[in-house]
């Protein structure tokens, strides 16, 4: 990516590059106020001590992603006039589901929305707010190994429990054969984090809604050539 991960500069970039989706990063600051960012620690990204729980949103909003990308809070990122495509909000800590909840509400966004994460009562507390909301549980690379075996029968049950409708696959080759069975079974799939052309023209194999990668501008001609096919 050109520019800053969670930066407004990467979403007009992701938006511009075509892609169908945006995926961004959501944990809180001390005000209790949503923020787009994957790292608690403030230390690789912004280069300080400390965590997002020591600043306000208005401190939050002050500061450069690595140096020269733009922050932004959720209200932030949900009315950018530019923001015409739906997206994925992964939810990195526990005790977001109500803010989170209200502005997507507030900003008429439910519809617009895949809410993921890897913990699955997050999702299931998600659920309790807005029903209709569309979830997805992520699948680490350790979480993805009962699938590249075939044992899908055996994780049924906590599939079930977790209430998502998507699931989103670290990606592996050895996962292509499990996503098709997923598929089969009703699960919206897809692959985090291709960054590989010929990975992402494997990947296409398993038919998924979606691919994530962390460069659209290289990535999205070479998938849409293929899917065209």
């Amino acid at each position: 990516m050109e520019h800053p991960e969670n930066s407004r500069e990467a979403v007009l970039e992701a938006v511009n590059s075509g892609a169908d989706m945006i995926e961004v990063d959501i944990r809180l600051c001390s005000d209790g106020v949503p923020v787009l960012c994957h790292d608690k620690n403030l230390r690789r990204l912004f280069g300080r001590h400390g965590t997002l729980r020591d600043i306000t949103s208005d401190q939050f909003r002050e500061l450069l992603i690595l140096g020269s990308g733009t922050p932004l809070t959720l209200e932030d990122f949900l009315t950018l006039d530019e923001l015409t495509i739906p997206f994925i909000l992964d939810i990195k800590e526990f005790g977001t589901e109500r803010c989170v909840c209200s502005l997507l509400t507030e900003r008429d966004a439910v519809q617009s929305t895949i809410l993921s994460s890897f913990y699955s009562l997050v999702i299931r507390a998600y659920k309790r707010e807005i029903p209709d909301l569309k979830t997805a549980l992520i699948l680490d690379r350790v979480a993805t190994i009962p699938f590249s075996l075939g044992l899908i029968s055996m994780s049924q049950p906590y599939l079930k429990f977790t209430q998502a409708e998507y699931l989103h696959l670290y990606y592996r080759h050895s996962n292509l054969r499990a996503a098709r069975l997923l598929r089969e079974r009703g699960y919206h799939i897809a692959f985090w984090t291709i960054d590989d052309k010929s990975e992402i023209i494997k990947a296409i194999e398993a038919e998924p809604y979606g691919i994530m990668t962390n460069t659209p501008a290289r990535m999205i001609p070479e998938l849409k050539s293929h899917r065209s096919v």
